[in-house]
């Protein structure tokens, strides 16, 4: 008697790949996670949560309403003005 094939339905997973848990990505080697209520300094390395992206601080500054504000170049969304503590 033949045996009966198994057949998988198309974008099926299969019980290993379902248990299996997404790993959180690393922040990037001394980057420390964006906060507006944190203050960051010019070369620092900042970890967007949201973007999920890592970058550089370029300056930082106050503007006109007196709100610290800082320039930072991310890898992935590029310049980006954020406020700081």
């Amino acid at each position: 008697m033949a045996k009966a094939k198994t057949i998988k339905k198309a974008g099926a997973v299969s019980e290993e790949k379902a248990t299996i848990k997404k790993k959180e990505k690393p922040i990037g080697v001394g980057a420390r996670e964006y906060s507006m209520t944190e203050t960051f300094k010019k070369g620092e390395l900042v970890y967007h949560k949201v973007w999920d992206d890592t970058g550089e601080v370029l300056e930082v500054g106050i503007t006109d309403d007196g709100i610290n504000k800082m320039k930072v170049a991310f890898e992935k969304v590029g310049l980006k003005n954020l406020r700081m503590g």
